[in-house]
């Protein structure tokens, strides 16, 4: 373990269980080995010294061995310098959509990267087969390979791409304070102005859904609209939140705020609203919609939405959150150690070190933007 690695020097200043019984067990074993040794000479110092330096490299190993090292290695898996992309330790499923200085990039689950362009902003399409991303005045669409399918040029900047959740139909984008919508194949003659008055919020679609989207107004209301159609379906009060996030199956809609986070039911009536102790920077709604991630300050906290109960998962310099498909595991962007961190099951923590140098360290700490295919 490196003492310059601030999270393993937390783990560090903890006794490990069984660390006195492991440190007691292997200290008679050196005392009997040294006490059998003939007397040296004075000129033997040397020969001693590196004994003695064996020896304490045999209580390392007998504690590595004990159920302190292993308790260590359950908690902290942590690779050797190996030749290893920086994000082969990424489990098995969809991948990650990470965007740095120098633009996007899918990171799939055997470690390799590609880069997909210079977006600001991305988002995935419903089975991650597509990239919608940003880059100034362009909407870009773009497959998981990189390679441009369409592009859309506007008049003023663009943002917050969102594609339609059900057969991929639509892609939902800001263009300054105009909610637009184009087909998901590009076709410029389905490019319109759905609504004038949005917020600076990605909007959400409605689980397995084409034609319901929900987006934020400037007057702080939340709006859901029938693309299709043009209508609104159901408009709720409230301040303009930050993130919208829809539950499966569209039954609840979860929209988190500056210091809180309003659950709604499907046809826009506020169950509940929970107080944050702080300012939301990040949120990612669990797969089962039941609880979230959130970024307070320099922490990151689990919320259970039934009862608000919140607890404590990490602490320290954040930079996106995505929960993997299953919902097993939480990745986190630590950038004050260049690191994604796994939190996984049991509170294991699983680092991917020096992810910026992967993608290139000019483009700077690659932000976590989304894990591709969690419904």
């Amino acid at each position: 373990m490196s003492a310059a690695d601030p999270l393993r020097d937390r783990l560090r200043e903890q006794p490990l269980p069984g660390e006195a019984d492991a440190a007691a067990r292997s200290w008679p074993v050196v005392e009997a080995a040294l006490a059998e040794r003939a007397p040296a000479p004075r000129r033997s110092r040397v020969t001693m010294r590196v004994a003695l330096v064996l020896a304490l490299l045999s209580i390392g190993l007998a504690t590595a061995l004990s159920p302190a090292g292993a308790w260590i290695g359950d908690r902290f898996r942590d690779e050797p310098a190996t030749t290893k992309p920086a994000f082969a330790g990424l489990p098995p499923g969809g991948s990650v959509l990470a965007i740095s200085g120098s633009g996007a990039y899918a990171i799939r689950p055997d470690g390799s990267s590609r880069r997909l362009g210079a977006f600001s902003a991305a988002g995935w399409s419903p089975h991650g087969l597509h990239v919608a991303g940003v880059e100034g005045r362009r909407l870009v669409a773009v497959d998981a390979a990189g390679t441009v399918k369409w592009t859309l040029t506007s008049r003023t900047p663009v943002g917050h791409p969102a594609w339609s959740t059900g057969l991929g139909y639509a892609v939902a984008y800001l263009e300054g304070r105009s909610l637009k919508v184009v087909a998901g194949n590009g076709d410029p003659t389905t490019n319109r102005v759905l609504r004038r008055d949005a917020a600076p919020v990605t909007p959400a679609w409605r689980p397995d859904s084409d034609r319901v989207l929900t987006y934020a107004t400037r007057a702080g209301a939340l709006a859901t609209v029938d693309v299709q159609t043009g209508h609104t379906l159901w408009t709720a009060p409230g301040a303009a939140p930050r993130v919208l996030a829809w539950g499966p199956g569209g039954r609840r809609l979860v929209a988190l705020r500056s210091r809180s986070v309003t659950v709604l039911d499907g046809s826009g009536r506020t169950l509940s609203t929970i107080s944050l102790p702080g300012v939301a920077r990040a949120f990612a709604l669990h797969p089962s919609g039941k609880r979230a991630a959130i970024v307070v300050g320099r922490r990151v906290l689990g919320l259970r939405l039934a009862d608000g109960e919140t607890r404590q998962l990490f602490q320290g310099g954040v930079d996106g959150i995505a929960w993997s498909q299953d919902g097993r595991r939480l990745l986190l962007g630590w950038g004050d150690a260049d690191q994604w961190l796994l939190l996984g099951p049991g509170g294991r923590i699983t680092a991917l070190h020096g992810v910026s140098e992967e993608l290139g360290a000019a483009g700077g700490f690659p932000h976590v933007a989304a894990w591709c295919c969690a419904r």
